[in-house]
């Protein structure tokens, strides 16, 4: 979750009014050391895309697999392929 915040943290210095989510094994309770941290960034303003990608593999060196998606693509694709119990928003834990 730490790393996760993290990323949160670097993402919302760029876009402010982003969503981020933490999805995947590490919500599911498959988490290995083989395993990357799946983080999806849900922003209205998707033209800031490479600029949150670019910062985030710059500053963060374990390893993730950010998504960064339009509130649309999100309803119309993600949702059909993450069940609720498998997804949390972490926003309102990054301060």
């Amino acid at each position: 979750m730490e790393i996760a915040i993290n990323v949160g943290k670097i993402v919302l210095s760029i876009d402010a009014s982003a969503k981020i989510y933490l999805f995947g094994s590490a919500v599911k309770g498959l988490f290995t050391a083989l395993s990357d941290i799946d983080i999806l960034v849900v922003t209205e303003n998707i033209d800031k895309k490479y600029d949150i990608m670019v910062k985030v593999y710059k500053e963060v060196k374990e390893p993730i697999e950010l998504h960064v998606t339009t509130p649309k693509l999100y309803e119309s694709w993600y949702k059909r392929f993450i069940e609720k119990d498998e997804i949390i928003e972490i926003t309102p834990l990054i301060q």
